[in-house]
Order: structure tokens, then C-alpha cells, then sequence
């Protein structure tokens, strides 16, 4: 069983799965970008990827990595996926149990989703050169972080009295999050107060610029990948 288990998850065991060498220290990673070592930048960017790279000390991931650092590159890139795959089922998991009024489960899902933003725009303005990327790969991660945000905006959407009737099943604040994201319009449910209507529009931003990015970043690098092979 355990063998067709590593079989399912890694495929055929490809040579040099090692990394070459140990990764950088996240601390060597911030004392690079404000020494300007790699970027040569100036003004809001600059203020604006030192606040990225430093915000990483506050979230999980860079300590998974480090724990982590020796296992071999696939199995770093894996335990990466399971961390993605959790952290899209915590919103979910809340909305199905109607979970949303629980106040140290609603903190960890805003914490989660501000982790998600902040990786996304890392991804952007601190580029990891990596050869043994797969674009495919980055892609599906970045469609599991868009339906995590979905999810997370939900809770909160249930959570409070944003709406212009009641929360009473998980569907609805799923649906409502939905349509807000995906910018269709509103049918039978729709934001009467100011703190509604500055939550979706909160949202219609934030995954409109998802979008972009997914579009524009990676989808491209996906197709050159394709067109190398």
C-alpha cells in the first residue's frame, strides 16, 4: 500500500532529486534585498519588497521550509502542496460545520488568507529562479489559492451581518463570495451596509487582481515551458 501511495504521489523516481545546494537562509534573503544585491531598485518598490520579504518572518511557510530543508526537492515540493491543500480547506471546512462564530477559527482564517496575498505578490517582486520548476504546477497552486480566498471570504461574509438577510446555510455565503469574486453581479442577496459593501469591494479588487496576476505572470511561463518542450 505504502509503495503504491509513493507511487501515486511521485511518479517514477527521477535521478538528482537532492537540491545542490542548502537553501538560503531567509535572514540572508532580507540583508540581500536591502543591500541591494540582486534588485536595483528604488522608492515604493523597494519599500514595498522589504515589507514582503520581512512579512514572511510572520507565517508558517519559510519554517516548513527550513524544517524541512533536507529532505529531497521533491518531497519539499509536496510537503509545499499540502500546506496549499490545508489552507484551502479551512474556509471550507468552517462553512460546512458553520463554524464562522468561532473566534480563534475565524482569526486563523484571516491570518491564512493574508499569508495568501502576501505570497502572491512575494511570488511576483521576489522571484526564485528555479530550473526544475514546473509553470504547470505553479499554476493549479495559484487556482487553489484563488478558491481559498473565495472560501475565506465567505466565513467572513457569514460571520457577520454584512448582507441584506441572514447567513442560514453555508451555500449562501459560498454563492454570495462566488458572484462577488467573479464580478457577474448580484441576484436575491447583496450588501446593505457600509462595512458590506467596503468588504466586497475589498474582494472584487483583490481577486481581480489575482486574475491578472494568474494571467499575466504565470500563464505566460506556462506556455513558454510548453513551447520548450
Amino acid at each position: 500500500m505504502r509503495k503504491h501511495l509513493i507511487k501515486l504521489v511521485y511518479g517514477n523516481p527521477v535521478p538528482d532529486t537532492k537540491p545542490k545546494k542548502s537553501p538560503v537562509p531567509h535572514t540572508k534573503k532580507i540583508q540581500n534585498i536591502w543591500n541591494s544585491g540582486t534588485y536595483y531598485d528604488f522608492g515604493i518598490e523597494r519599500i514595498f519588497r522589504l515589507f514582503l520579504v520581512i512579512s514572511k518572518l510572520f507565517f508558517p511557510g519559510i519554517y516548513i521550509e527550513h524544517l524541512f530543508r533536507n529532505y529531497s526537492y521533491q518531497a519539499q515540493k509536496v510537503i509545499g502542496e499540502v500546506f496549499v491543500v490545508f489552507k484551502t480547506a479551512v474556509p471550507f471546512f468552517m462553512l460546512y460545520y458553520q463554524l464562522w462564530h468561532n473566534s480563534w477559527l475565524f482569526a486563523i482564517n484571516i491570518y491564512l488568507l493574508i499569508e495568501t496575498y502576501l505570497y502572491i505578490f512575494y511570488k511576483i517582486f521576489v522571484p526564485e529562479h528555479n530550473n526544475q520548476r514546473s509553470h504547470k504546477r505553479s499554476l493549479l497552486l495559484l487556482f487553489l489559492n484563488f478558491f481559498e480566498v473565495i472560501g475565506s471570504f465567505a466565513v467572513i461574509y457569514a460571520a457577520g451581518h454584512f448582507l441584506n438577510k441572514p447567513v442560514s446555510n453555508w451555500i449562501d455565503a459560498l454563492y454570495f463570495s462566488f458572484v462577488t469574486g467573479a464580478t457577474v453581479g448580484y441576484g436575491d442577496i447583496h450588501p446593505i451596509n457600509p462595512i458590506g459593501k467596503q468588504l466586497v469591494i475589498l474582494q472584487i479588487v483583490s481577486t481581480l487582481a489575482f486574475l491578472i496576476l494568474f494571467f499575466n505572470f504565470f500563464a505566460p511561463r506556462a506556455q513558454d515551458s510548453k513551447e520548450d518542450d
